[in-house]
């Protein structure tokens, strides 16, 4: 079963993004993947916390961050899949602009726009979540696709000339 860990700030409560996390698992879970939200766990302490998070991050097949507010602990979740060739993929509310150009530049991802809840469920059952691997758009910026039979599909841009066979 593909494993998805989802990344969005928890401590400061003008940046959580409860609704999209509630979202994010439903929608995953009827799509039959697994959903690992540390957003919805109860207290725990620092140490924990780091181990468990990163044992998660770890064991996920890709990220689905949230990245509209800053958040040092959704960084460090995107930086270790980034260093594991895990897919990641960026969901942000508002203009790119105002993103971090670490988040902006950072490899193995892709940056995905959204203005409602609905636009965020469009996407997710778009995709074929479960076969998501990490390789450059020679169209785009984005460096996540979805393999399928007859190549690879670009989730950023939707162009098909990667053309690799899997």
């Amino acid at each position: 079963m593909v494993l998805v860990y989802l990344s969005a700030p928890i401590i400061k409560e003008s940046a959580r993004k409860d609704d999209f996390c509630t979202k994010v698992v439903a929608i995953l879970e009827d799509l039959g993947l697994a959903v690992f939200a540390p957003q919805f766990l109860g207290p725990a302490s620092p140490e924990e916390i780091y181990r468990r998070d990163v044992h998660n991050v770890r064991m996920s097949d890709f990220v689905i961050a949230e990245v509209s507010n800053p958040s040092l602990g959704v960084g460090m979740e995107i930086m270790l899949a980034i260093d594991l060739v895990k897919p990641v993929l960026m969901f942000f509310h508002g203009e790119v602009e105002s993103l971090s150009k670490m988040v902006r530049g950072a490899d193995g991802k892709v940056l995905i726009e959204y203005n409602t809840l609905d636009d965020v469920e469009k996407i997710l059952r778009t995709h074929n979540l479960e076969n998501l691997i990490v390789q450059k758009c020679p169209v785009c910026e984005a460096q996540v696709a979805e393999a399928l039979e007859d190549g690879l599909k670009c989730l950023g841009c939707g162009s098909g000339s990667h053309q690799v066979k899997v």
